[in-house]
């Protein structure tokens, strides 16, 4: 079953790789058309510019995200120093030539917007302010040469300036409620674990047989549940301590996981001595056959040094009209026959 954080992290992923892939193609189809719409002049001595130029980082975006797609925030650091480069040859020519900001603007404040998106707030920061700092020290170097162009200049300025200021509150807000869930996540899946075997509790594997005895309904497919429990317990916690006792329960806990575990099982601890073994795909006779081997398994040697015995009770789905309460009542009722046929056995 996958971790919610891990999904949340591969749609946080996705989100960042279309975000950079729809900035890169956009600015692609933005200079092409504007050539075709305005041509500049001469191919290729008027398209030696910063506009121009940082195609070639989009292109080059699109091509290292094609061939390392989970390395989105270092191919985003990479863009934003060549990007934060360009803007200041980009600034220099425009206050050489007495030109106002308002395309470069435009696209700087997108630039900062995905900044945050693809890098989180501390980076995005770093980027919007070192950029920034730039046009500032452009502006103290080349100033405007009439008020109407300063004007302009600061508005734009002002305005990169707000939309980056609003896109970091925005962003740290995310960023908390994700750490925020990713602590309420931690809590909730220790809460749902035995703390003693680290195996799922009796709650978390009530959840899973339900779902599992859904897509057994849904799918047609056979589930098999396997109820186990060390026999004569009481007498190692009587006659050894309840220490001993628990590192019968964890040594049994963790044969059972080694053994389930490759067959896509799921092994819980419903209580006491008693655990759980979900077995979705296998039919009640491959069902038997491994709850035997796990007898086998968990007789075979000593558990903390001593020799432990378990037995099994086993139940299989029969049908739509099958409910977990009935499936759970023929494995229980199974385990109590082995126990009465003199335990350490199968039935």
């Amino acid at each position: 079953m996958t971790r919610p954080s891990t999904l949340l992290e591969n749609q946080l992923l996705r989100t960042r790789q279309l975000v950079l892939q729809l900035v890169a193609v956009g600015y692609l189809i933005f200079t092409i058309g504007s050539s075709f719409v305005a041509p500049p002049g001469v191919f290729p001595e008027a398209y030696q510019y910063s506009k121009y130029w940082a195609d070639l980082i989009c292109l080059g975006a699109l091509v290292a995200l094609y061939l390392a797609p989970r390395r989105v925030f270092q191919i985003a650091v990479v863009c934003a120093a060549c990007v934060a480069g360009l803007a200041g040859l980009e600034m220099y020519r425009l206050l050489q030539h007495d030109l106002p900001p308002y395309e470069p603007a435009l696209w700087m404040t997108c630039v900062c917007i995905v900044a945050f998106v693809l890098m989180g707030s501390r980076w995005g920061s770093v980027f919007t302010g070192v950029a920034l700092l730039i046009v500032l020290i452009f502006l103290l170097l080349i100033p405007p040469s009439t008020p109407q162009l300063t004007a302009a200049w600061l508005a734009g300025m002002t305005v990169v300036g707000v939309i980056s200021g609003v896109c970091y509150r925005v962003t740290r807000f995310i960023e908390s409620n994700l750490v925020m869930h990713e602590e309420d996540h931690a809590k909730l899946n220790k809460a749902r674990l035995d703390s003693l075997t680290e195996l799922p509790g009796r709650a978390a594997i009530e959840e899973e047989l339900n779902r599992k005895l859904e897509y057994a309904r849904k799918t047609g497919t056979p589930l098999s549940l396997l109820v186990g429990d060390i026999d004569h317990f009481k007498t190692v916690n009587d006659h050894h301590g309840h220490n001993t006792g628990d590192d019968v329960l964890r040594a049994v806990a963790k044969r059972l996981r080694r053994n389930v575990g490759g067959t896509g099982g799921v092994v819980g601890r419903w209580g006491g001595e008693e655990f759980v073994v979900l077995l979705p795909g296998l039919a009640k006779p491959d069902a038997l056959v491994l709850a035997d081997r796990l007898r086998r398994e968990i007789g075979g040697s000593e558990l903390a040094g001593l020799s432990i015995t378990t037995s099994f009770g086993v139940a299989s789905y029969r049908g739509p009209h099958d409910t977990a309460n009935q499936l759970f009542g023929r494995a229980d009722q199974a385990l109590y026959e082995a126990k009465r046929a003199g335990r350490n056995s199968v039935r």
